[in-house]
């Protein structure tokens, strides 16, 4: 049977000071625990913490002792405990006498009880840092000048001689404690080993209350680094080399009520406040911070809902519902403090409790949050920092200040408590890599802790990738079935730089499906993860949190195969790359966001743009413009983008919001002329005023039904049901017929008209106006065209119930409307109208003399004097030539006899009264003024070998 090997030493640690340095106190209690985890002492000893303020301590103060009296009763003596850690620094303590001697306090009585035990080892540390009063203060200032008096007692010097009798621990801050303490104490305990080992006898009472809580080796459970994930509060014992930077943030929370912790992407702000300033706030580091209440959320793209969501999170459930809290705050954003006063005397905290509102990624503020929450928001931070009990924490991205400073309010506050964290030095990064590990009891191979900081370098950014590889190198230890991190599994995984790449990329090769599928689904889920942000000239790839629903099936489950490699963090609602590093340290990703950033560049620009634009009231000016926007729709086909409501709203094309503008009879008649000249420019999109793409005119046909009669010079018509172009032909449509090889040039369309039929130049060119300066032999050979052009083309017969069809070429032709079809048409047919909308003129239905222009607008621009067929400019804009003769309306023949022909509606020279449906001029067909136009028909009344 093997020899019971006999338990480790037991070695009491007493902890003597006053209340004002509980950072250090706590922190003899962590380094009790990380010596206890190093290797050269693992399992070798083990410590009980003797302290008054120690959970399980065991003191019950009897109202029949003194506090000093009850301790002594219920603890063991600093007299019998193997090392005393006495910490002074401004304040003495409350005086009292016990057993007939006088003592400054309590730490002073025990300081001596300790020295009366030679074999206890006392360390006397005292902090330097010059403690601000109040003015008014005098009991702090009192205390602090005890101290001063103490340290040059006779206890210490000798009056005579002046010589040192005891050394003292000088230290700045509590950093500087914890690194002195983590040395003296190592020292000291191979001092007790050694006398140990030469005296195994305890000098101590082994009856010590059994609640006594022993602090022994015990592993970290679970990996002791973060990964691409921050440090959060239960982070804290793995939490190393940023604790100068915690002691200077704990001053610059006492010295502001708002501070912006400021650094590079991946320099450790939010670790620093979640592992390193909150449990100091909970070891009462600022008096009273023990009992503050922190509110802890990201601003997202609704910064006042995840505020809501933060307090509901850290008090009882508000006594209102989100939108309810959202508005009042919105609207008055003072009313915050007071809710959270009321949160807190709801909470039963204690009077001194405060409000600590830590907001995390302060730059989604800028980046994600809709436009019309910020200034509000900033607004109600500026209240809350004025407020006796509530203070404001940020980080933000040091690249995003400028952003910040441009709002007058956050500039203040930014100027008050600004704290800038920079990279840790080498010295910290070499705590962060070998610290945690020992906590773990991880064992480097010796010599890769260096090449790790080596490789690492000095950069912000490498942090994020020093704590991924860490824990990567974990994972191979726990796979492998040990607690070595060696070099090969360091080589393996491509070191520092390569090991997040090379761990995407593996998650990458393992989704299923073809290369090309997967490449098409890692654009899709990362579009919406990532942003890209111009900073200082310079662009930056962001992250930026979405929701899970913006997922499909597939995408989501490449989400979660990259949350489980710890690549993305996702909550219940939301998800989000774990670290901005990933889109440096993945070449795939990497050149994905470099082949589509100038597309993820203008997704942004159109989100900021849609929050500006709604911020202003959705001013019409602010809408860009269709050549900014066809870049636009470009991106969203290549990046198969999404826009919300709101984004789709701003990003619609500029063609709608114009032709929407003419349907508002308010708009002048100046205005519906440049309507349709921007129109012109940017892509008339209406059907019927363009050339389909075999260079044939599209028209846009409407039915004009049931046909009837009308009387034209007490001569009565009988006029079949057809159809009529929406819209005069075009300048576009003309040149369609002028440029076609079978067109303008073919002496097939002139047959029968003088030899003479020279195009004159139009007075406007722009592609959707009306074509102008058109003789009526000119009209008619376009509409010969025309008819030879859609040949074979079917329409439904608009008189016929049968469904009969007409087809052009057998039993119907387009060309030129005759006078009794163009005024029925005009006039609604039966209803007789005198102007194509109604029988009164009315102001802003139609271009003529009245509207003074004095020239042709694009077509169709005024939709309210429309003919009830759809028809539109049947009055003004230009006059419009008819097939049939002006002497005999009924002879309808095509000839080149120089026979006046028709034509009506008016033009833009003429006045209301011209511009009636019923009445009619005439001019010798070969004239071509600038106010001469056309429109064509679909009619079945006349045989081809008429026209």
């Amino acid at each position: 049977m093997p020899e019971k090997l006999p338990p480790p030493p037991l070695f009491r640690v007493f902890v003597s000071s006053p209340g004002d340095v509980p950072e250090e106190r706590q922190a003899v209690l962590e380094v009790l625990e990380w010596l206890l985890n190093r290797p050269v002492f693992r399992e070798k000893l083990s410590f009980r913490p003797v302290a008054w303020d120690k959970p399980g301590a065991g003191v019950p103060m009897d109202a029949r002792m003194t506090p000093q009296e009850a301790i002594d009763a219920g603890l063991p003596k600093p007299s019998e405990c193997d090392i005393v850690v006495v910490i002074l620094w401004s304040r003495m303590g409350t005086p009292f006498s016990y057993k007939g001697v006088d003592y400054l306090s309590g730490t002073h009585y025990e300081l001596l009880n300790a020295l009366n035990n030679p074999q206890t080892y006392p360390l006397i540390y005292r902090r330097t840092e010059k403690k601000l009063f109040d003015s008014d203060d005098d009991e702090g200032i009192a205390q602090d000048k005890k101290v001063k008096s103490f340290f040059k007692s006779d206890l210490f010097y000798d009056s005579a001689t002046g010589q040192i009798r005891r050394g003292v621990n000088k230290y700045k801050s509590p950093a500087d404690f914890k690194k002195q303490f983590e040395t003296d104490l190592e020292s000291t305990v191979l001092k007790l080993l050694e006398r140990q080992a030469a005296q195994p006898l305890s000098i101590l009472s082994p009856n010590l209350a059994p609640e006594t809580q022993i602090i022994a080796t015990k592993k970290w459970e679970g990996s002791p680094f973060p990964g691409l994930r921050s440090f959060k509060r239960t982070d804290a014992p793995i939490f190393f080399g940023r604790e100068a930077e915690t002691d200077a943030l704990v001053r610059k929370v006492v010295e502001s009520r708002f501070v912006a912790v400021v650094g590079a992407s991946g320099s450790g702000k939010s670790s620093l406040v979640g592992a390193g300033l909150l449990p100091r706030l909970e070891t009462n580091a600022i008096p009273g911070s023990k009992d503050w209440r922190v509110v802890q959320f990201t601003p997202g793209k609704e910064p006042f809902d995840a505020l809501f969501d933060g307090i509901n999170k850290s008090f009882a459930p508000l006594p209102k519902d989100k939108q309810a809290f959202v508005e009042e705050i919105t609207r008055n954003p003072a009313t915050l403090g007071k809710l959270l006063n009321t949160a807190l005397e709801s909470a039963k905290a204690p009077e001194w409790a405060e409000v600590l509102l830590f907001i995390d990624q302060f730059e989604e503020l800028f980046t994600l949050s809709q436009k019309d929450t910020i200034e509000p928001f900033i607004q109600m931070l500026s209240e809350l920092a004025e407020h006796p009990s509530m203070r404001v924490l940020v980080t933000i991205r040091h690249d995003f200040v400028h952003r910040a400073i441009e709002n007058p309010i956050l500039a203040e506050l930014l100027n008050k408590g600004t704290f800038y964290l920079s990279a840790p030095n080498p010295g910290a990064l070499l705590q962060m890599i070998e610290r945690p590990a020992e906590m773990a009891t991880l064992e480097f191979e010796r010599g890769l802790p260096s090449l790790i900081l080596r490789d690492t370098g000095s950069e912000a950014g490498s942090l994020a990738l020093l704590a991924y590889l860490l824990d990567e190198l974990y994972k191979i230890a726990m796979t492998r079935g040990d607690n070595r991190l060696t070099y090969a599994d360091y080589e393996a995984l491509g070191k520092v730089e390569g090991a997040i790449g090379k761990r995407a990329e593996q998650v990458f090769e393992k989704l299923p499906g073809e290369e090309a599928g997967k490449t098409r689904l890692l654009g899709q889920v990362f579009r919406e993860l990532v942003t890209v942000e111009e900073v200082k000239g310079q662009f930056a790839a962001t992250r930026q949190r979405v929701r899970h629903d913006c997922f499909g099936a597939e995408e989501l489950a490449l989400v979660e195969a990259f949350t489980q490699a710890r690549l993305l963090v996702k909550d219940e609602t939301q998800v989000e790359v774990a670290h901005e590093t990933l889109f440096r340290s993945w070449g795939r990703l990497q050149k994905w966001i470099e082949e589509y950033q100038d597309d993820l560049i203008l997704r942004r620009q159109v989100q900021n743009g849609a929050a500006d634009w709604v911020w202003q009231g959705k001013p019409e000016a602010w809408r860009w413009s269709q050549e900014r926007l066809l870049m636009v729709y470009a991106m969203q086909e290549r990046l198969k983008w999404k826009p919300n409501p709101l984004e789709e709203d701003f990003i619609e094309p500029e063609q709608e919001r114009l032709l929407r503008e003419t349907n508002l009879l308010r708009t002048s008649h100046l205005r519906r002329d440049e309507i349709g000249r921007r129109l012109s420019v940017i892509g008339d999109t209406r059907r019927g005023i363009g050339v389909r793409e075999d260079g044939t005119p599209e028209i846009a046909w409407m039915a004009v039904a049931p046909g009837g009669k009308l009387e034209i010079e007490k001569e009565s018509f009988k006029v079949a049901p057809f159809y009529i172009g929406q819209y005069q032909i075009t300048y576009a449509q003309y040149e369609a017929f002028v440029k076609a090889a079978d067109g303008y040039q073919n002496r097939e369309w002139w047959q029968g008209f003088p030899k003479d039929y020279q195009l004159d130049e139009p007075r406007t060119k722009a592609w959707n106006n009306p074509r102008d300066t058109i003789s009526w032999y000119q009209s008619v050979a376009y509409g010969r065209w025309l008819n030879k052009r859609y040949r074979g083309w079917q329409f439904p017969d608009v008189g016929d119930s049968q469904g009969k069809l007409l087809v052009v070429g057998e039993n119907a032709q387009i060309r030129l409307p005759t006078e009794w079809e163009w005024q029925w048409a005009a006039q609604g047919g039966a209803e007789a109208r005198e102007y194509p909308w109604g029988e009164e003129w009315r102001e802003g239905y139609a271009n003529t003399a009245e509207a003074g222009l004095n020239r042709a607008v694009g077509v169709g621009m005024y939709p309210q004097g429309a003919a009830k067929c759809g028809a539109l400019d049947m009055s003004g804009n230009l006059w419009e030539w008819c097939l049939n003769k002006y002497g005999k309306p009924s002879e309808v023949v095509v000839d080149g006899s120089g026979d006046s022909r028709v034509l009506r509606g008016g033009s833009f020279n003429s006045n209301v009264a011209i511009a009636s449906c019923v009445f009619r001029v005439n001019f010798n067909p070969v004239n071509d003024y600038d106010y001469f136009g056309f429109r064509v028909v679909v009619s079945s009344s006349m045989r081809p070998s008429e026209l």
